[in-house]
């Protein structure tokens, strides 16, 4: 860090493994409660922990860190805060506004639901007869729709919610039951422990595919929810999936907002005076510990800086 000239690094999660995981098992591995424990072992032998009022202000001579994680689950609540607490560690959640108190649920979730069914169950004939025509293909395989869901986008969320209806899967009990969002109950009690809370859009739409004017609501609207319902003193907001996309109209038009923004792009130097970027701790088909992809992220970096390419580029 002292020879890439970095003073704090951003690491964030989404969830933390017990024991069952339907919720996010086909969109990339989590680790569980011992790697995650590791994992902030590891940063506070060699990081000073920060927290989210003060890491832009640090300017000592030691090095530090700061934790987030993205979707506002209740996975938190009830498997992250203890170890963090454990560890004398806080962070910074950020929640998407839409979704609180388990009002909705979260396309790429809904996507994850339906494959661990198409996966592990076999379907009668007029159901596939159902999703052949739904899909318009030409026959029903798994693997056609297994694709399909992989794929889906936000602008797909229609068909998704038909599927589930054909397969006689209800979206509305998987929230009644397993409750995966945190409520607001547990976002105060969080509160009251010294825990932050931060907004993360409405919906969790990818920014890049959507327009610009639709970026800005998704954004200040959340911003102002969660501000209101919370009692927040501060703004800020990390981008859902990432900030690929956005331009510097999009930061010109919330500037007066006094929001502070996070990417999820890792080590990258950013232009932008309340822009941040941060190191995703989760990958698709394996888990490293934050050791390995810290030290990573810094080589990488390093031979990026050789190259001039360790900064941002936007579009106007």
């Amino acid at each position: 860090m002292k020879l890439v000239d970095k003073k704090y690094i951003h690491v964030f999660y989404h969830f933390v493994k017990d024991d069952k995981n339907d919720l996010v098992n086909n969109l990339y591995q989590v680790k569980n409660k011992i790697q995650f424990q590791e994992d902030l072992v590891f940063l506070k032998n060699n990081l000073t922990a920060l927290n989210i009022y003060n890491f832009n202000k640090y300017n000592k001579e030691n090095h530090g860190f700061l934790i987030s994680f993205d979707d506002g689950l209740s996975n938190f609540y009830k498997v992250v805060v203890p170890i963090l607490i454990a560890e004398n560690l806080t962070a910074i959640n950020f929640l998407n506004s839409d979704f609180i108190g388990n009002k909705d649920l979260f396309y790429r979730y809904k996507v994850n639901l339906l494959l661990n069914e198409f996966l592990n169950k076999t379907f009668p004939e007029v159901q596939q007869q159902q999703l052949t025509k739904l899909l318009e293909i030409d026959s029903f395989t798994k693997k056609k729709i297994i694709n399909f869901l992989k794929q889906a986008t936000i602008k797909n969320v229609l068909i998704i919610d038909e599927i589930a209806k054909i397969l006689d899967f209800s979206f509305d009990d998987f929230l009644r039951e397993s409750q995966p969002y945190l409520t607001k109950f547990q976002i105060s009690k969080l509160q009251s422990k010294g825990f932050c809370f931060g907004a993360h859009s409405k919906t969790h739409p990818r920014f890049s595919e959507i327009s610009l004017n639709e970026q800005i609501r998704e954004t200040i609207e959340s911003v102002i929810t969660i501000k209101k319902q919370f009692n927040l003193r501060d703004n800020f907001f990390s981008f859902p999936f990432s900030d690929d996309g956005v331009s510097k109209r999009f930061f010109k038009e919330i500037e007066d907002k006094d929001i502070i923004t996070f990417g999820s792009s890792g080590l990258k130097d950013e232009g932008l005076k309340k822009h941040y970027q941060r190191i995703q701790m989760e990958y698709k088909n394996r888990v490293y510990s934050n050791e390995t992809i810290i030290k990573g992220e810094l080589i990488y970096y390093f031979f990026k800086k050789l190259l001039s390419k360790h900064k941002t580029k936007r579009l106007s």
